[in-house]
């Protein structure tokens, strides 16, 4: 699975994100919803995936391979077409010839899409699949990396998606206005960025990574052992992400609409 955030953190994402529409948007955003809140939709594009029939033409939307090596963003090499996806449905937002059933859609999507982007694991290395095959105990309880980011770790301070919202955003006007700022691509380096610091100390360089070797069965007890010093660690920044998501979520749709 290279699921983001979990149902809570896209939850928290869309949450954040709808207290900053402008009436405008607000209004336009309820009439192609039907009344359903962007917190509402938020997890549609995960749940899609039962349906493959209809949507595995998306199913490589939820993330983009960014590799370390790498100083710029090359689509061409990446196997995964997030950066590209969320383009994608902004055009298909502001083209009026898009149905309303489209646009719908490519709303859901957005609100998703941007909530992954911003999970450092969606930026890949393109060797581990975003962290899943990064096999690692987590309070005694063997998961991987990047099951760990996207539900695990949030899941563990026993919030709702309401909750954190709310413990999240004490943003002012002005920070807003700064944590808005850039674009899709600058906020995929940000998560590429961040992605290397994520990996257990002491366990670099990843091609030497034996835990996030698919082919080696690494004994349990020589995993990484993480518990509360990796949270106390990063669960501020996983925090921090989910905030700027929410942010630049309401900054885009604010724009199209």
């Amino acid at each position: 699975q290279v699921w983001a955030w979990g149902h809570t953190g896209h939850r928290v994402v869309g949450e954040i994100a709808e207290k900053y529409l402008t009436r405008s948007s607000k209004e336009s955003v309820k009439k192609l919803l039907n009344g359903q809140s962007l917190a509402q939709v938020s997890d549609w594009a995960d749940q899609i995936k039962s349906d493959p029939e209809n949507w595995k033409h998306t199913f490589n939307w939820h993330w983009s391979d960014w590799p370390d090596s790498q100083a710029e963003y090359n689509p061409e090499t990446s196997s995964g077409q997030l950066i590209q996806a969320i383009e994608k449905q902004k055009l298909v937002i502001r083209d009026p010839k898009s149905s309303s059933l489209e646009k719908a859609q490519a709303l859901k999507f957005l609100v998703h899409l941007i909530g992954d982007l911003h999970m450092p694991l969606h930026v890949g290395n393109g060797k581990d699949r975003g962290g899943n095959n990064c096999r690692v105990t987590f309070h005694g309880k063997v998961t991987n990396l990047h099951r760990l980011w996207d539900s695990e770790m949030i899941q563990f301070t026993s919030l709702s998606f309401t909750e954190l919202s709310q413990f999240l955003d004490r943003t002012t006007r002005e920070a807003r206005t700064i944590l808005g700022q850039g674009d899709v691509l600058q906020w995929a380096k940000e998560s590429k960025n961040i992605r290397l610091k994520l990996y257990p100390e002491g366990m670099l360089p990843l091609s030497d990574l034996d835990y996030c070797n698919r082919d080696l069965q690494v004994p349990e007890e020589r995993l990484p052992k993480l518990g509360y010093n990796y949270s106390y660690q990063f669960l501020p920044i996983a925090k921090q992400r989910m905030l700027e998501a929410g942010v630049r979520l309401a900054k885009t749709i604010n724009e199209l609409f």
